[in-house]
């Protein structure tokens, strides 16, 4: 074999060869991913307000005009947000259909009622529902007292465009 024909020939094996190799192995081993559940979107939520107010710091939570809930997924990390309310914000994590996340009261809010509150959110994604909905507590993180507030979200859906894009 001429070294013009060796050359080619390993050229040949690390640029195409060994490529297909690990591209193979990647494909084997993702198999056994799956994605997690999708909760990305706008989500209608509804809670008794009288109760929420019954929990420290829940009538910052309570003021929350239309009580829409905006969630951005990236995997399994999500940041919530109330879009009436744009300093309210919560970030957490989805582990199966089971949503967990932190809430803090916006900073404004505690230097006027004196109240730098936090909440923690549980809930599970109900996903055999029409529309899917979110059911949950929500409680008092710095309360072991206080009880927990249920509450349900619905998924809104999409809007719809005008031109058929």
């Amino acid at each position: 074999m001429s070294g013009t024909n060796r050359n080619f020939v390993l050229v040949y094996v690390f640029l195409v060869i060994l490529p297909l190799v690990g591209l193979a192995g990647i494909l084997r081993g993702g198999r056994k991913l799956t994605a997690p559940v999708s909760i990305d979107g706008v989500w209608s939520l509804r809670v008794d307000s009288a109760q929420l107010d019954s929990l420290p710091c829940g009538k910052v939570l309570a003021a929350i005009p239309d009580k829409a809930i905006s969630i951005s997924q990236s995997g399994r990390s999500f940041v919530l947000s109330f879009p009436g309310a744009p300093t309210v914000t919560a970030s957490g994590t989805l582990d199966g259909i089971t949503l967990r996340a932190s809430l803090t009261s916006p900073p404004e809010s505690s230097s006027q009622t004196g109240c730098a509150g936090q909440f923690s959110l549980l809930a599970t994604v109900d996903r055999q529902a029409d529309p899917e909905s979110l059911l949950g507590a929500l409680s008092a993180t710095n309360c072991p007292t206080c009880t927990s507030v249920e509450f349900e979200a619905k998924r809104q859906a999409p809007a719809t465009s005008k031109g058929g894009r």
